[in-house]
């Protein structure tokens, strides 16, 4: 396990690792990048889902990383210079491909939920409150060929739930009894086969709701499923979100104080905004270009003008680009791209290092390497690209 400082004059050294397949021609760089490649942190075999947290409750922000062929998962512990320890490695299942962070036994520290592919299963780490993380002992059973997850507290009784996404079109509700256990899984039918989830509260009446992404062949886009606060969910009809979604997260992209919806096509090599028109339903914006292959995304104020910005990993040809907002609702093009190490995947955001800025961090899934891209001494361009 090594970690990797990596001087700014370096970067220009970093920008190609090869692959296997051949790479697209890269549109040219119109603004400087925002972020440094500082830091790069061994992984397990082919790191993917990251999530940020702070474990410890020190005020560092942790990771947390799925190793999907090595049937495990890293721990990073944050220091405040926005570097991180060397991993921690805990086994899971079989192929895990998800992890999500909650206090599933109410002991004031977030615990972590890993999902295995193979194993169709869900395993639950409680956090020892000494820097670590033990196996509760549960493996719960979703259904099958479990896809995502995500942690919520649906039924409002004070324990994070679990929802999950089946391939056979499919999201079911694990609720928890906080103690790191959870009930049997509740079938909600979906109009899709769906991928990816995400929790908002999307029409602003305090109870969490479910954004799903449908892909697959037929009924792709998105749909809610309206939480009414008790465990019971009021799905929605199907809005158009990309041709095939595979990822989906939060924004609110026009400041309107309603969280609209982001997804990223694969096949497409596209993000599809949704626009939340506050009455239940979504506008759906035309396609946005962001780099080839966009894989995972994630949104934040990456110059400091108020306005979220999205980054996404472009996975087949090492790069992650950033699109600025602007305050009508609107991104640059084309978007700022930054070298990553082979195949990015994961993302996730946060100030890592307590500047007040946002920094980023891939997980690297051919290099089996964390990526840390800080903002600190890079360039805060305004959103005026065309």
């Amino acid at each position: 396990m090594k970690k990797y400082l990596v001087p700014g004059f370096l970067l220009v050294a970093l920008l190609v690792f090869p692959l296997a397949c051949a790479k697209q021609s890269k549109p040219p760089q119109k603004v400087s990048r925002l972020f440094a490649l500082t830091y790069n942190y061994s992984s397990g075999k082919e790191p993917s889902f990251l999530i940020a947290e702070d474990f410890d409750k020190d005020e560092n922000l942790d990771l947390v990383v799925a190793n999907s062929a090595s049937n495990s998962f890293s721990f990073y512990k944050g220091n405040p210079d926005g570097s991180f320890n060397e991993q921690v490695v805990y086994q899971t299942g079989a192929d895990p491909i998800c992890v999500a962070a909650a206090d599933f036994n109410k002991d004031g520290l977030p615990d972590v939920a890993e999902l295995n592919y193979a194993d169709q299963d869900i395993r639950v780490f409680l956090n020892t409150g000494r820097g670590g993380f033990r196996n509760a002992g549960h493996v719960l059973k979703p259904g099958k060929i479990p896809i995502n997850l995500t942690a919520g507290d649906f039924n409002e009784d004070g324990f994070p739930d679990l929802a999950v996404t089946l391939r056979f079109h499919k999201v079911v509700i694990l609720f928890g009894k906080g103690n790191g256990n959870f009930s049997e899984p509740e079938n909600i039918p979906m109009l899709g086969q769906p991928t990816a989830l995400v929790v908002g509260d999307y029409n602003n009446d305090k109870h969490a709701d479910i954004a799903v992404a449908l892909a697959g062949t037929g009924n792709t886009g998105v749909e809610i499923l309206w939480g009414k606060g008790n465990g019971q969910f009021e799905p929605s009809k199907r809005f158009k979100g990309g041709g095939q979604p595979l990822s989906i997260a939060n924004i609110d992209i026009n400041g309107d104080g309603y969280l609209d919806i982001i997804t990223s096509s694969n096949p497409l090599h596209a993000i599809t905004f949704l626009l939340n028109n506050k009455d239940g339903t979504f506008k759906t914006m035309k396609d946005f270009a962001a780099g080839d292959f966009p894989k995972f995304i994630a949104a934040g104020d990456f110059n400091g003008d108020g306005v979220p910005d999205i980054a996404v990993t472009n996975s087949t040809n090492d790069l992650l680009a950033v699109s600025l907002g602007r305050k009508d609702g609107t991104f640059t093009y084309p978007p700022i791209f930054h070298p990553t190490d082979a195949y990015p995947q994961g993302i996730v955001v946060g100030d890592f290092n307590h500047d007040g800025l946002i920094d980023i961090a891939v997980s690297c899934r051919d290099k089996g390497l964390i990526d840390v891209f800080l903002k600190k001494n890079m360039v805060n361009p305004s959103a005026t690209a065309s």
